[in-house]
């Protein structure tokens, strides 16, 4: 019993002197062929009758040698690629199956059928194969032990192959995390090293007034003409060179942007050789798998080009916008000079026509007046009453004549000027329609230009005639009032209401008035409201009357 006792207490200093040595190769970061050699080379010199081997298995589910160091080379040749299945062998079933699998016996097992021939000549007859897990439970590979004859395993064994088979998950599991972390970062360096962006790392300390640099990729250099060293040095050292009229605005925007660690912001940099420089700056947070943040990465980019290009479609925009406001203005003054034109040629025709109309129709009249009246006197009585009736019509014509004469062009709007001719107007309009119209304003004369009183006039003419037919009013009042640049006229009446989008429920001349006046520098406004009625009001600006008749300013 104490030699039993002895010769477990020197085996297990034995397995743990082996572990504890694969276990100081794992931390000092020794190659994992070499930390899986360790771990069966000391497993072997535990049990000395023992053969071990380590298998991993690949993307493709196959077994891939990791280390077998008393096993034949020709033997770990024939393994290194084997499928893995339920019925191959002792190491593919045990990967398969994922649970232990111990064959007392390979030459009567079916699962080593295949294999006879080979573990003859590696005189293998006996194989325990226990799978290998990463802690997410994913099968790594195999941990297998092999004996020269046929036999099962003891307990202490068995807890052996499992301890054995757990450490060798831990350093297999390590060691591929290592390898896709180094295989990101070289990716990561290859990115980040050959892209044009500037891209960084800083740590993430929400009271430090500085951010630690944890890496800076080698454009920094190109982009703000200062060495990647010098950031790690000083951290602040980027925003020295920042546009002094940009600096406020970055330094507000990093403090509404620190609490949460991600920013997006455009800014200049004004380099030590004078050229400015265009940075479009990105930031966001990492979290870990807490969902805190540990890191903060950015991308700086220089936006330069894109930016004197926005700049210059920008203001070729503005020269655009320039030359199209130039050609708007010529044009409407084209368009004001055409109108102006066309209202005064349509006077003078207008008076052209009056000057006819009194010139040979009312002298015509006259005379047939006084022809008719010398006929009175020497007819007889009988033919005095026809003659009278005669005289009575040509009367009545006279005086159409000489109204469609006023209203062709009334000599008093040229002779006496807009106001006096305002109240003529008024007055005709009111008992031609027998309807109540007030005159409210001054009653001197504006000195106004022709074309400007021209269309002031015929506008409230057609104004207060649309009145008289469509409104079905009682009262009416024009309101005139004089500024220093405009005149302003409104006609109010309380009669019905109508849409004012809608212009030809009140006579068809609106539409006409308000293009008019605005080829003109004015515009016309209507409010109407059921129960109040309707008020339109002109408004124009004043231009004097120059020493020709034309509009001066």
């Amino acid at each position: 019993m104490r030699r039993m006792a002895e010769r477990l207490a020197t085996l297990s200093e034995r397995v743990l002197r082996g572990r504890n040595q694969a276990l100081q190769e794992l931390a000092r970061g020794a190659a994992l062929c070499e930390v899986l050699g360790t771990l069966t080379k000391g497993a072997e010199e535990c049990f000395p009758e023992l053969r071990c081997s380590i298998l991993l298995v690949d993307d493709q589910r196959r077994l891939r040698h990791g280390a077998a160091p008393s096993l034949p080379e020709f033997y770990v040749r024939a393994v290194d690629g084997l499928e893995i299945g339920p019925t191959i062998g002792s190491c593919g079933a045990a990967a398969a199956l994922g649970t232990r699998v111990v064959v007392e016996d390979v030459l009567t097992h079916p699962n080593w059928k295949p294999f006879r021939e080979l573990v003859r000549r590696a005189e293998i007859r006996a194989c325990w194969s226990e799978p290998v897990f990463s802690s997410g439970g994913q099968v790594l590979g195999t941990f297998a032990m092999y004996y020269g004859e046929p036999r099962r395993p003891r307990p202490s064994e068995l807890e052996f192959i499992a301890t054995t088979a757990h450490l060798a998950g831990i350093a297999i599991e390590r060691k591929r995390v290592e390898e896709r972390n180094r295989a990101q970062e070289e990716r990561f360096r290859q990115v980040t090293e050959t892209i044009r962006e500037v891209f960084y790392l800083t740590e993430w300390n929400p009271e430090a007034t500085v951010k630690k640099v944890l890496y800076v990729s080698p454009a920094y250099e190109t982009v703000w003409g200062r060495s990647c060293q010098s950031l790690y040095d000083d951290p602040r050292s980027w925003s020295y060179d920042i546009h002094p009229e940009d600096r406020e605005r970055m330094v507000q925007a990093f403090l509404t942007g620190s609490p949460s660690g991600d920013f997006d912001v455009e800014y200049r940099l004004l380099r030590k050789d004078g050229s400015v420089r265009w940075i479009h700056d990105r930031a966001f947070p990492i979290r870990d798998e807490l969902g805190q943040v540990y890191r903060i990465a950015g991308i700086s980019e220089d936006v330069t080009s894109s930016k004197e290009t926005e700049l210059s479609l920008r203001r070729s925009e503005e020269e655009n916008r320039r030359a199209r406001d130039e050609i708007e203005a010529l044009r409407r003054r084209q368009v004001e000079s055409l109108a102006s034109e066309l209202l005064l040629a349509e006077e003078r025709e207008r008076r052209r026509l009056a000057v006819d109309l009194h010139d040979g129709l009312n002298q015509t009249i006259t005379l047939a007046r006084m022809k008719l009246a010398h006929l009175g006197e020497h007819a007889s009585e009988s033919v005095r009453e026809d003659v009278r009736e005669i005289l009575e019509l040509v009367e009545q014509a006279n005086q159409s004549a000489r109204s469609l004469t006023f209203q062709l062009s009334p000599p008093i709007l040229h002779d006496l000027g807009f106001e006096p001719a305002l109240q003529w107007l008024v007055e005709d309009v009111g008992r031609t329609y027998r309807l109540e119209i007030s005159l409210e304003g001054p009653e001197d004369p504006s000195p106004l230009s022709e074309r400007l009183r021209v269309l002031l006039f015929r506008a409230v003419r057609e104004l207060l005639i649309n009145v008289a037919k469509h409104a079905g009013a009682k009262r009416t009042r024009v309101l005139l009032e004089r500024g220093e640049h405009a005149i302003r006229i409104a006609v109010e009446d309380d009669g019905q209401a109508f849409d004012p989008r809608f212009f030809g429920s009140r006579g068809l001349g609106l539409s006409t008035i308000r293009e008019r006046l605005s080829h003109l520098g004015g515009e016309m406004s209507i409010a109407s409201t059921t129960g109040k009625g309707t008020r339109v009001t002109l408004v124009a600006p004043l231009e004097r009357s120059g020493p020709d008749g034309e509009s001066a300013p």
